[in-house]
């Protein structure tokens, strides 16, 4: 008999209940609403691409509530793990749109995308998931969703609006600036649907509106519990939660052995009767291992260093200037100018609202009375101290300060970052890091 699942964490040894009851299509959809962090509008052409969709989604009532029971059995986790690195949770419907929660879901791309949130080989890896002939984590609710959390957090770092950060998941950093560009756009003060918005953005919407109001009103259900572990044999499990072997096989798709590998933590789901929690959750305390949750600090160490040559990452913004002599942008995700003539640091101040001239040259390691450059960018705000990149091989005419303008990291900390006291410490060829 199928049976509806979802997720509860061992180590919190908290669970959540998620009802489920039977769709209703609203007659209509909000025209005017918040959502992650920006004032959405959406006209006349673009609802009708969004019911499009949502009526596809809601049309059959079988297919409706075997996604509703996914959604149901993997939200949890996939919230967690979001909200955890600072992404909204409402992500969660993003996941849903692109494997329709299937953790055995491949595309027909190549190399294929697989998993609940369609990764492909190397952009799991460089994400810290293990692919191997008998692991692969893109299998893994928790394992996939930490990685799509990185990704959607890095990549809004530089974009600076969740929506834009969507479009990246789709198109990538790079496709998503030229998106942007081509189609002018500006959420930053409003994100406007219309017919000609992504596609991705669209469906995202419709997938959102259809399950939202579903999703967590059915407690009456078996669950699945986090088991974190390693080193295990999948028969030693079995005989310490009284589940035969088969059942684990088919909740744990992403291990294709029977052992489950010492070299991490890995979380392993076990199934439970609601009134069988706490026992159950008794029986694996003893055996669970900590699972430790990456900060978002750390999860820049799993980029590399291959999208150099796309710095510094500029995205223009819609003018907010009254000149001709300069447009806003944002250059490594801090605000920015760039410039369209030679221009003096006391014009350019005298030009910008509440930037100084010595602001310009604290934030661009300006010295003297040094002209600002025709095409060049200047930062109007302070540079962070780390960056979502790992590091940059040194070549010849480069220096650290050089590195700080053109990546937009703060001078000082890539010092400390680096274990040097002044630029003649490090020499052609060297690893310089950011984090």
């Amino acid at each position: 008999m199928k049976i509806n699942k979802i997720l509860l964490t061992l180590i919190c040894i908290g669970f959540f209940y998620i009802p489920l009851i039977k769709a209703d299509n609203p007659a209509t959809l909000p025209t005017s609403f918040n959502l992650m962090g920006s004032k959405v509008e959406v006209t006349p052409s673009g609802m009708a691409k969004i019911m499009e969709k949502y009526n596809s989604l809601t049309r059959s009532k079988k297919h409706y509530d075997q996604l509703l029971e996914r959604c149901n059995t993997y939200f949890p986790y996939i919230q967690r793990e979001l909200l955890a690195r600072g992404v909204p949770g409402d992500f969660k419907f993003l996941a849903l749109q692109e494997s329709l929660l299937d953790g055995s879901a491949i595309s027909n791309a190549t190399p294929p995308a697989v998993g609940f949130w369609q990764f492909k080989d190397f952009t799991a890896e460089e994400r810290g998931m293990k692919i191997s002939r008998t692991v692969d984590e893109r299998k893994n609710v928790v394992s996939a969703s930490i990685g799509a959390a990185d990704y959607l957090s890095k990549n809004h770092y530089y974009l600076g609006n969740w929506f834009y950060a969507m479009i990246s998941y789709h198109d990538g950093l790079g496709g998503a600036k030229k998106h942007i560009s081509k189609n002018k756009l500006n959420y930053y003060s409003k994100v406007v649907i219309d017919g000609n918005t992504h596609p991705y953005v669209l469906h995202y919407l419709a997938h959102y509106f259809a399950f939202k109001d579903n999703v967590g009103q059915d407690a009456q259900h078996d669950v699945l519990i986090e088991f974190p572990c390693n080193g295990y044999s999948l028969n030693e499990v079995a005989k310490f939660t009284g589940q035969p072997v088969e059942t684990l096989k088919q909740n744990n798709i992403w291990l294709t052995s029977s052992y489950i590998p010492e070299d991490k933590v890995y979380s392993v789901m076990i199934e439970a009767k609601p009134t069988e929690i706490n026992q159950m959750v008794a029986k694996l305390s003893p055996y669970a291992k900590p699972k430790k949750t990456r900060a978002a600090r750390s999860i820049f160490q799993f980029y590399a260093d291959s999208i150099k040559d796309g710095y510094p990452f500029v995205l223009p913004i819609e003018d907010e200037s009254k000149t001709a002599k300069f447009d806003f942008a944002r250059v490594n995700g801090v605000k920015a100018v760039i410039l369209h003539e030679e221009m003096t640091q006391k014009e350019l101040s005298k030009a910008l609202d509440g930037v100084s001239k010595g602001m310009i040259k604290k934030y661009n390691y300006i010295k003297g009375k040094d002209m600002l450059m025709k095409d060049r960018h200047y930062y109007l705000a302070p540079l962070p101290k780390t960056i979502p990149v790992s590091y940059h091989i040194l070549e010849e005419g480069e220096t650290l300060t050089f590195l700080s303008v053109k990546y937009g990291i703060d001078r000082k900390s890539l010092l400390i970052l680096n274990d040097v006291k002044k630029d003649t410490d490090i020499k052609v060829g060297d690893k310089v890091y950011f984090n």
